[in-house]
């Protein structure tokens, strides 16, 4: 199978031994969804939240009739439990005095990608394979589009910005702070690094027949690595730095891929490298410092309106309810709103109850994936900075950011190497 196949043969690219076809919507979700915000920088009338909403109860329609949604393990019932739990937190939201416009809200871009669990959960070698491939391929998308944006800064896309709220002020000069592309620099950040962890299974292809996938990988991992430095995201900038020390680990140390000389002679590249950016261009190298060291400080910041949420609290145990302390509740009476922190924003919307529902989850993933990272390196590298990431901004309530994370979860419970009829590694073409 290569990439040049006929439609039907893309479709069936995931045929399982027991001969059920696999899933094809649920692989080509991100391009779709990519798609429409670029049309939507041009076409107003264009909704991309609108249409990725459609797209996802596509996948969910998918996943019925492909009979792909399983409760055989306890990962599986736990995410239905969580899944369910916080669905009926309407009711405590509307106890507590907030308009069901909140709920519905925050069920679109934080609740429903909780399917994707589902499509990582049944998903086999090819399928795998080809979701990851889109994903590198959205994502490069738009991190091209926002460098040639960057560049050129037409007047249409500074209006663009300003009316989406991306900047402050309607100049050139305010939207080159921070590269936004069409999505916002949050988002562009954040899903340009689990591109990076997506481009490893690609960059490690390895033999001569498989070259093209190794220059795949590695040329996405380099342009996905210079989009999360130039979103100027502190978080996207940690988290990236973190995921080459990781990848470097799993290279050098776990799939012992080269000796450890190399892994040297790569230091002392990069520590020229550096030498030679700071000589080129010293304000580059100092805006990112500045960016970085002022980390503690935006959580020291933030920590008291974290503590003022948890404070006022509907219900410690239930929590306020599905979308009460997100930005949708802007604006609303008594609401603690929290700008930046989506683990807190969990905590104190899904309470003790749910909260640890989620928490327990990620415990098995991890216990799980770092036991098999052979198999796994990936969806524990997503699911790490998925979580970091959180720390400071909420990155679980996005279109865009959640289902991969939900993604990496599932994949993690598809089931053990050989019942996952082979690894990444093995066979299939970019």
């Amino acid at each position: 199978m290569t990439g040049t196949g006929t439609i039907q043969n893309i479709m069936d690219n995931g045929l399982k031994a027991n001969g059920k076809k696999g899933i094809w919507f649920a692989g080509i979700y991100y391009i779709l969804a990519v798609l429409l915000y670029v049309f939507n920088m041009f076409i107003e009338a264009v909704r991309p939240g609108l249409f990725a909403t459609v797209f996802m109860f596509g996948v969910l329609a998918e996943l019925i009739i492909r009979k792909r949604l399983t409760l055989k393990e306890f990962a599986d019932r736990l995410v239905a439990a969580y899944f369910l739990y916080n669905a009926l937190s309407v009711i405590w939201l509307l106890k507590g005095g907030l308009p069901v416009s909140v709920y519905e809200q925050e069920f679109i871009v934080s609740l429903l990608p909780v399917i994707f669990y589902y499509v990582g959960r049944s998903c086999y070698k090819n399928e795998n394979e080809r979701f990851l491939k889109n994903f590198i391929y959205a994502v490069l998308i738009l991190g091209i589009l926002g460098i040639a944006l960057q560049i050129a800064m037409p007047q249409f896309y500074i209006d663009y910005s300003y009316k989406l709220s991306f900047v402050s002020k309607a100049d050139a000069p305010t939207c080159r702070v921070r590269m936004d592309s069409v999505v916002g620099s949050t988002v562009l950040g954040f899903i340009s690094v689990a591109a990076m962890l997506a481009s490893i299974p690609f960059m490690m292809a390895g033999s001569k027949e498989k070259r093209r996938k190794t220059v795949f990988g590695t040329a996405a991992l380099l342009i996905n690595m210079v989009v999360a430095f130039m979103s100027n995201q502190r978080s996207a900038m940690v988290v990236a730095i973190l995921v080459l020390v990781y990848i470097n680990y799993l290279l050098f140390f776990v799939y012992r891929l080269f000796d450890k000389k190399y892994f040297i002679a790569e230091i002392i590249v990069v520590a020229a490298a550096f030498v030679g950016l700071c000589i080129v261009s010293m304000d580059a190298v100092m805006k990112i410092y500045y960016r970085l060291v002022s980390l503690p400080d935006a959580v020291g910041e933030r920590s008291e309106q974290w503590i003022a949420a948890v404070n006022n609290m509907y219900s410690t145990w239930l929590g306020n309810g599905l979308g009460a302390n997100g930005h949708r509740a802007l604006g609303i009476e008594d609401a603690h709103v929290i700008a930046d922190g989506g683990l807190v924003k969990m905590y104190c919307e899904q309470g003790v109850f749910g909260f640890s529902m989620f928490i327990y989850l990620v415990i098995l993933s991890f216990k799980k994936g770092i036991k098999e990272i052979k198999e796994y390196c990936v969806e524990l590298g997503i699911i790490a900075v998925s979580l970091l990431s959180s720390v400071g901004s909420n990155i679980l309530a996005f279109q865009l950011t959640t289902p991969i994370f939900w993604y990496a979860v599932g994949r993690i419970f598809a089931g053990s190497p050989k019942e996952d009829k082979g690894s990444l590694k093995d066979e299939g073409n970019v």
